[in-house]
């Protein structure tokens, strides 16, 4: 099954037949540069710079993005800093806007987790009792 980001394909999966796996000692896990963690984020398991820490994207959900990849700019609500050890920079992450979202796009209205979208809902309902006093 492929999933409309093409997540699956030449997974092995449907399209692909099963291709037969040799491993050398000492190299690979996961695919990229081999034994040397030079690979992509997917050879790193998503950890990008593999413990130096750097930028990740707040993104909706949309139009999810392929693991390891960055979303589309018109997804990405901004940007937050982390450390080596995956902790926000000064506490807040340094968050930066995009300036580049929008709420509605040719792939449509902007998409949130169930939990952001309950608090979405619970700040909405504070807002209209406010404007009713």
């Amino acid at each position: 099954m492929a999933s409309a980001g093409g997540a699956n394909l030449g997974s092995g999966g449907t399209f692909f037949a099963p291709q037969s796996k040799r491993r050398r000692p000492g190299y690979g896990g996961g695919g990229g540069a081999g034994g040397d963690s030079a690979g992509g984020a997917s050879a790193q398991g998503g950890m990008g710079s593999g413990g130096r820490g750097g930028w990740i994207h707040v993104s909706d959900l949309r139009h999810p993005p392929d693991y390891g990849r960055i979303a589309e700019p018109e997804d990405i609500f901004g940007s937050v800093e982390i450390d080596g050890t995956g902790n926000f920079v000064d506490g807040d992450g340094r968050y930066q806007p995009s300036g580049t979202y929008r709420i509605v796009t040719r792939d449509g209205i902007f998409g949130l987790s169930p939990f952001l979208r309950e608090k979405l809902v619970q700040r909405l309902k504070v807002e209209e009792a406010n404007a009713k006093n």
